[in-house]
């Protein structure tokens, strides 16, 4: 009896070992056979080696590197899950969110149970970053999918919650970060408290970040003994922070706005959460646009003397808004689009104004879809009586494309203004993938007759998604060169070689490696030595924001702006933490110019994001004698947070005040916005410490 029974056991134990490698092969998609061939053996071993090669990578952040071996260990098993999940994450990294999506897709037709596909396809989907795919109802439908996977899980709340403040549904919204709250999240408490903000609702904003806070100080073991400082509670600088640490944070600092607008802080509240008052760094700008005539508020908006009568005139535009021309009559700004020839169009992220014929009057070029998606863009000739026309197709420059920033240069030395587009790759070929150029540069040479697209001839191959570009004579050679900044991969800086072409210059200038989340950058002379300096900003994660807001005296290591200083070699030495660039800001433009009148150009950063998700001042830093930037102050003020897209300094308004120009969140209440137009009634130059330093020669 007992031999049968060993018997059965060992064909049992062997069928189950059998069942167990052929499962294991076809899963790997090498074949289910009992043996391994010679070849099988090889393809195997191959696999892993580029797989464990890949993952290496990863871990060590080299993500340009691993993604072509995760694509050749997929080569060797199309069907391996972590291969295309970490291939996709890679992606992301990289900022190639339609091939990362396509990644996820792949994983999800092999394993439609796959909870971590269908939660990052769902976030990729939802992400407002450049290049990004931005299909909110895909990703909707992704994150539910997630959802029915993982129902215990405060995650694909949170993501709902984001997703319905990106589309405007607060109600939404507030429901889906409750849920998230249910589960223990602390990130969902405050998004509660956020949410609530945003409605000024602050009453009952207030016991949500009381929850985070309350968590927190739990977590740190912090006695409420009024003796320590916000700062002293906060996390220790440079290290990651943890969910529950970040939404402590923003709790502190929107608890201290909220407290502001309620007339102070409830009772209870520990001394270490409580933020003191900033003292007022701002001269005294004042909202001007009802009082100048300015009916439109929000978008962008750009200067320009459209009539020759001497007068800044301004042009405002805004995505989901119609483009408005203002003539400045005195001290009155008069809407005079319909007689201009400028009615009917609508939603132009950005306008430059050049003469694009050389006739001396300013020409209009709008571009239509900014970082995300595609669109027309327009030219409008300055007709010399008032008006404009489209001359578009006339003069070569139709098709939808994707633009975020244009730039303008005679780059060929003909005495012609000709234009550079920056933005994403063409993605004609398909939702998920990319056009075979795959670079979103677009260099069009002036002939005069028309525009002509000569990117290929004149050397800018450069691949991924462009994000912003700055013309500057680096070399002082008298041939305008070219630095463009991509969105999470290497910059590039193009020397004008003076026969129609460029050249990539960017390592022997020393500016290897400059990547990450930036989406402006600019030349500019900070220290008046003749020679143009690059200042490439950062828009640091909100919680490093947050940090620097809340500590005054804080200075970073990490996600600032940078600025490197022109040696007058050809070369540029970093000079970001010597000159006192060591705060962090959400920064989407940044404008040099010199505000107090020393002669040393100032900087404006416009802060916000393209998302709903955050709230920051904008900032001016001070250029101190060309050698240091200072925070000087804030707008509108530290105590009015907004979420600006850009703006324009006007170099001459009525009786010589400074103008600067807003560009509000379009997603954003109007009445939190604060967009528009801003005035200092006062000589900005008049109100500069007198201790500052002599001007030199």
């Amino acid at each position: 009896m007992r031999k049968p029974l060993l018997l059965l056991a060992a064909v049992v134990a062997v069928a189950f070992g059998v069942i167990t490698i052929a499962k294991r092969r076809a899963s790997e998609g090498l074949g289910a056979g009992a043996v391994p061939t010679a070849p099988d053996r090889q393809k195997i071993k191959t696999f892993w080696a580029a797989y464990n090669q890949a993952n290496l990578l990863r871990n060590q952040a080299d993500f340009p590197q691993a993604v072509p071996a995760y694509r050749a260990a997929l080569q060797f098993n199309p069907q391996h899950e972590d291969s295309l999940y970490y291939l996709g994450t890679s992606l992301e990294e990289l900022g190639n969110y339609r091939e990362a999506a396509e990644s996820f897709h792949r994983l999800l037709e092999l394993n439609p149970a796959s909870g971590r596909a269908s939660g990052e396809l769902g976030n990729v989907l939802s992400l407002l970053a450049p290049g990004a795919p931005a299909d909110f109802e895909q990703a909707r439908q992704a994150i539910l999918r997630n959802l029915e996977i993982n129902r215990e899980q405060a995650g694909p709340f949170l993501r709902l919650g984001l997703l319905d403040l990106d589309q405007g549904h607060l109600e939404a919204a507030l429901e889906n970060f409750r849920i998230a709250a249910g589960f223990g999240s602390q990130e969902g408490n405050f998004y509660v408290g956020y949410t609530l903000f945003l409605q000024q609702r602050y009453q009952e904003a207030v016991p949500y970040f009381r929850k985070v806070l309350d968590a927190y100080g739990r977590d740190r073991k912090i006695i409420g003994k009024g003796v320590l400082s916000e700062g002293d509670v906060l996390p220790a600088p440079g290290k990651p922070m943890t969910a529950l640490e970040k939404a402590g944070l923003n709790s502190m600092l929107f608890l201290y706005w909220s407290a502001l607008r309620l007339g102070g802080y409830p009772p209870g509240v520990l001394n270490e959460f409580q933020v003191q008052p900033r003292p007022s760094l701002k001269p005294e700008f004042q909202p001007a646009g009802e009082t100048l005539g300015l009916r439109v508020a929000g978008g962008r908006a750009t200067t320009l003397d459209f009539d020759k009568d001497g007068e800044t005139d301004l042009v405002v535009i805004g995505l989901g808004q119609p483009l408005k021309l203002y003539r400045r009559v005195g001290e009155k700004l008069v809407d005079t689009t319909d007689s201009a020839g400028l009615s009917g169009i609508n939603s132009v992220w950005d306008a430059y104004a050049v003469d694009y014929d050389g006739d001396g009057y300013p020409d209009l070029y709008l571009i239509r879809s900014g970082f995300l998606g595609v669109g027309q863009n327009l030219l409008y000739h300055n007709n010399r009586d008032g008006s404009f026309s489209n001359v578009t197709r006339a003069m070569g420059l139709e098709g939808i494309r994707a633009t975020a920033k244009a730039c303008f240069l005679d780059f060929d030395g003909d005495g012609r203004v000709d234009l550079l587009e920056v933005g994403a790759p063409n993605a004609n070929p398909g939702p998920l993938r990319p056009a075979p150029d795959g670079t979103g540069l677009r260099l069009f040479r002036n002939t005069w007759k028309r525009f002509e697209d000569v990117t290929r001839a004149a050397g800018l191959t450069a691949s991924g998604t462009a994000v912003d570009c700055a013309v500057g004579d680096y070399d002082r050679d008298g041939k305008p060169d070219l630095f463009v900044l991509n969105w999470k991969q290497d910059a590039v800086l193009y020397h004008n070689l003076g026969n129609g072409r460029f050249t990539d210059v960017t390592e022997q200038a020393g500016l290897k490696g400059i990547r990450g989340e930036s989406f402006s950058a600019l030349f500019f002379d900070y220290d008046r030595d003749g020679f143009p300096d690059l200042l490439v900003t950062a828009h640091a994660p909100y919680e490093d924001v947050v940090r620097c807001l809340l500590q005054p005296g804080f200075r970073a290591t990490r996600n600032t702006p940078r600025l490197f200083r022109n040696q007058g070699n050809g070369q540029f030495e970093e000079v970001s933490q010597c000159v006192g660039l060591t705060r962090c800001y959400g920064t989407l433009q940044a404008i040099a110019m010199d505000l107090d009148g020393d002669g040393c150009p100032d900087l404006l950063f416009a802060n916000g994001s393209l998302d709903a998700h955050r709230l920051e001042p904008s900032v001016v830093l001070r250029n101190v004698g060309g050698k240091e930037f200072r925070e000087w102050f804030y707008l509108p003020d530290f105590d009015s947070p907004s979420n600006f897209l850009g703006a324009t300094i006007a170099e001459a308004g009525p009786r010589g005040a400074t103008e600067i120009y807003l560009a509000s969140h379009p997603l954003l209440p109007k009445r939190l916005s604060h967009g528009g137009l801003w005035v200092n009634s006062h000589d900005l130059r008049a109100r500069v410490d007198q201790s500052r330093p002599a001007k030199r020669d």
